[in-house]
């Protein structure tokens, strides 16, 4: 039952809600992009997966102009990218994470280091399967794994000036795509030092996840928690079987946020942010995004206060 429910949020973040709903949010005119700044679109073909993909890499102001040839810059990699930068390749959802515009007012107020993000989209019908820390593919995690380390940041820190450390390379996402960030951060502790984890889908495994991060020997650095109170729609939680979902959703992000908080080598500082009515959307991941990005990449300004 609980895997026929994340299946259901699944199906929900994929974009596909029912006809009524996407009546009702599809705009009837010709989408106009929401692009902010430059966004470079990179094919990837993957020999893990055996598909292909895009990589959405949006590049703060300045970095190609001549004064900062030789500036190095933090990289942020986003799963689910074709929901980050535009509304029009987020449909059928009216919204984006608005992470461009959001980065670029951030950097200008300097309140955020000015950084990389990579946003990697998603394989469409194999998303479960590759992003699931217990997927019915056999090695789903170790798979992640490779494809990030062998397969996405070479192609990436081959091609720009970016920070190659962990304490400069985060990794984030929403629902199940937060899932997958986490098994970086759980698998790959020496590669990603920062997470961004909205509305983590921790049922994935029936609370298998919780269980492996009590105890985590080595944690993340800095690890930003973001999670809302009505998720899913009571009605719609109950007609699957489980009315206290909402209520078990904000109480499993509380256990992730407590259990990193208590790593073995090292003390990570966690932001937990628990959103008053916030759903699960990309209109409420866009409004936690600034703050949880300020949290993992400050300003030298900013951490100095």
């Amino acid at each position: 039952m609980v895997l026929r429910f994340t299946l259901s949020i699944t199906l929900l973040i994929l974009g596909l809600p029912n006809q009524a709903t996407l009546k009702a949010e599809t705009p009837a005119q010709a989408c106009k992009s929401t692009v902010t700044g430059t966004l470079e679109m990179i094919p990837l073909e993957s020999m893990v997966y055996g598909n292909k993909r895009l990589l959405r890499v949006w590049l703060p102001p300045g970095y190609s102009e001549s004064v900062a040839a030789a500036k190095r810059y933090p990289v942020l990699y986003l799963f689910d990218g074709q929901m980050l930068f535009d509304r029009c390749t987020s449909q059928p959802f009216p919204d984006e994470w608005r992470v461009d515009e959001t980065m670029t007012d951030l950097i200008a107020k300097k309140r955020v280091q000015p950084s990389i993000v990579v946003g990697i989209d998603n394989a469409g019908p194999n998303r479960t399967d590759e992003y699931s820390r217990y997927s019915a593919v056999a090695n789903a995690p170790q798979k992640l794994s490779a494809f990030m380390t062998t397969e996405v940041l070479p192609l990436i820190d081959g091609r720009y000036r970016t920070i190659g450390d962990r304490a400069h390379r985060g990794v984030g996402g929403a629902s199940l795509a937060s899932v997958a960030a986490l098994t970086l951060l759980l698998d790959q502790p020496d590669t990603f030092g920062l997470g961004l984890l909205e509305s983590t889908s921790l049922q994935n495994g029936n609370g298998r996840v919780l269980q492996e991060t009590s105890p985590v020997v080595q944690g993340p650095i800095r690890v930003s928690i973001g999670v809302g109170t009505t998720e899913v729609p009571p009605a719609e939680a109950a007609s699957h079987g489980f009315p206290y979902f909402d209520e078990a959703f904000v109480e499993m992000s509380h256990t992730l946020a407590e259990n990193l908080k208590k790593s073995l080598m090292n003390r990570p500082e966690v932001k937990l942010t628990v959103e008053q009515g916030g759903r699960h959307h990309p209109k409420y991941w866009s409004e936690r995004f600034g703050p949880a990005v300020s949290f993992l990449f400050p300003s030298e300004t900013e951490g100095q206060k």
